[in-house]
């Protein structure tokens, strides 16, 4: 089951969101790819969103998404050695990051992903490797079911990385997705004490949370409608979303690779072991010394995994 704590910071985090103004911050200014810039999608009934992505090499093209309240920071320390040999994008989902934060509601993984297989058809990108961390994953996964019929060719290999696929038991979950909650000293907590205070969570004891991810993830939390985002996205994963898609992952027949951390205190490895038994041709790849984010606490391991992966 999700970590009590966790759930419990996701609504201090919420709660942040609805209580203070849309004073900004710096925005994020951390860059680590070659090539940055906005690409525009369409949505039905709504105006287009602007998302922001990063990109780098030539060759197969590798797709990376982050995990909830994060950006495609995340993979500074993989992405530059992936593009050694292949064409990388590292994609802000819609609200986080430099990505466009719009006032709807809008942001669960399923509209996530109709943004993603958009992006992907936009950019005609075809035997791509899809790799999503977190709720990212989730994303990933809603991302090769929406092209699995649009464009079979499109979604070639998934990796999967400590991710709440499947249905998590959420204690406190009445907390976080209460429409109103304690928020006078909330209001006033600044938003690098909440991302320092959920990377801690999030992070092995041994691996403390960069000053660096905890000002750019800050940052990008302190825009306009970033709180809003957050907040949004976390009532969808306390929602559960993830019921209905279990029997859908086993249509999915490319080759997977979930990485997990054997000590996980957000999404258990038994999560990572049973997905491994659901998808048809998933295999698992267990790390220790890390929690709930390996590319970041074991850079090294995780390429070594991916580059072992797309080698097959």
């Amino acid at each position: 089951m999700l970590s009590a704590r966790l759930v419990s910071l996701l609504a201090v985090l919420a709660a942040s969101v609805a209580a203070a103004g849309d004073a900004r911050a710096a925005a994020p200014g951390q860059t680590y790819m070659a090539q940055t810039y906005m690409t525009e999608l369409p949505v039905a009934g709504a105006a287009p969103v602007h998302l922001h992505v990063e990109e780098s090499g030539s060759g197969p093209p590798i797709l990376l998404l982050h995990g909830l309240g994060m950006s495609s920071f995340t993979w500074r320390q993989i992405a530059p050695k992936l593009a050694e040999t292949h064409r990388v994008i590292a994609v802000d989902l819609k609200g986080f990051g430099r990505s466009d934060k719009p006032s709807d509601t809008a942001y669960s993984a399923r509209d996530q992903a109709e943004l993603i297989a958009a992006f992907i058809e936009q950019k005609q990108l075809d035997q791509l490797t899809l790799v999503g961390h977190s709720f990212g994953g989730v994303v990933a996964l809603l991302t090769a079911l929406e092209l699995k019929d649009r464009g079979p060719s499109r979604v070639a290999r998934l990796v999967i990385i400590d991710s709440p696929a499947l249905p998590q038991k959420f204690s406190g979950a009445t907390l976080a997705s209460a429409p109103l909650l304690p928020d006078a000293f909330l209001a006033a907590t600044p938003p690098e004490l909440l991302i320092r205070g959920a990377l801690k969570l999030s992070r092995h004891r041994r691996n403390p949370p960069p000053e660096e991810d905890i000002k750019e993830y800050a940052a990008a939390l302190s825009e306009t409608g970033g709180r809003h985002a957050l907040v949004a996205t976390v009532q969808g994963i306390v929602a559960n979303e993830t019921k209905a898609w279990v029997d859908a992952y086993r249509g999915l027949d490319q080759p997977a690779l979930l990485i997990w951390c054997r000590n996980d205190d957000i999404v258990p490895i038994a999560t990572g072991r049973k997905l491994a038994r659901i998808l048809p041709h998933a295999s698992l790849t267990v790390l220790t010394t890390c929690n709930h984010i390996p590319q970041n606490e074991r850079p090294a391991a995780v390429l070594s995994a991916l580059r072992q992966f797309l080698a097959n």
